[in-house]
């Protein structure tokens, strides 16, 4: 199995010929890191697992020569798992974790730290919709719940490399969600919370923590996904850290202004 880059995808896709009408064909011996999986998204090519033919002509791009059926394994390495940097292991040190499949990185990996920053995320969200259960708030238990599905869709599409689509949270369509958060006044007659006290109350205090945990996530996201120019790998993912942590100051906020019920 050969590991093709986010710099060898750039080349494959920059050359052409493994392109047709949209669809960027690949051979059955190769598999893609994350990032070169967002370069094809960002692209908003098909990928398509093709034959030899085409799989000759993705491998001139790369500077390699695909295989002949007499020298197939050592020119591919054998192994249970395969290091992202190169190299095969038939067992998992405890250095190592993985990262999709049989691919191995390090732990300090950004892309793991992202997956830590969400699990820990969730974890905190869970306590605050026990709280609000505990208090009789269904309505934001439910809203919550929303955001768990919201943050669940954001973990699956970058583990998988699946493109990131939202329908409605909380009640709001996903292109709302940018223009409620930005004008609190408009939506719920106050202004920004700036400088929100512990007067406001249990709930709307458990909500902004869990919205600066959200704010974590969107920086650790974009550590292990930037370019060199300074840019995002998966600019669909990017913006959805981006609405998650606005869809919980909506819900900081409809906190405040009585939405769920008196603090």
């Amino acid at each position: 199995m050969k590991l093709i880059t986010e710099d060898a995808i750039k080349k494959i896709i920059q050359a052409g010929t493994a392109i047709t009408d949209g669809e960027l064909h690949l051979p059955a011996e190769v598999m893609l890191t994350p990032s070169a999986r967002a370069v094809v998204i960002d692209r908003k090519l098909k990928l398509v697992i093709d034959d030899t033919t085409l799989k000759r002509k993705a491998a001139a791009c790369t500077g390699t020569t695909p295989p002949s059926k007499a020298t197939d394994s050592p020119d591919l390495g054998t192994g249970k798992y395969q290091i992202e940097g190169g190299g095969f292991l038939n067992e998992k040190p405890e250095h190592l974790t993985q990262l999709q499949g049989n691919i191995l990185v390090p732990k300090d990996d950004p892309r793991i730290h992202l997956r830590g920053k969400v699990d820990s995320l969730i974890a905190e969200l869970l306590k605050v919709q026990v709280r609000a259960a505990a208090l009789g708030r269904q309505s934001l238990v439910d809203d919550l719940e929303e955001v768990y599905r919201f943050i669940g869709g954001l973990s699956r599409s970058e583990v998988l490399d699946e493109p990131f689509e939202a329908d409605t949270v909380a009640g709001l369509a996903y292109e709302e969600v940018r223009a409620v958060s930005h004008n609190p006044n408009r939506y719920f007659g106050r202004g920004h919370l700036f400088n929100i006290s512990y007067t406001e109350g249990e709930l709307p205090i458990l909500l902004n923590a869990l919205r600066a945990s959200s704010r974590s996530c969107e920086l650790a996201f974009y550590e292990a996904f930037k370019t060199a120019d300074g840019s995002v790998a998966r600019s669909d993912l990017m913006e959805g850290y981006n609405r998650l942590s606005s869809i919980i100051y909506i819900l900081c906020l409809r906190a405040i202004t009585g939405h769920y019920g008196t603090n």
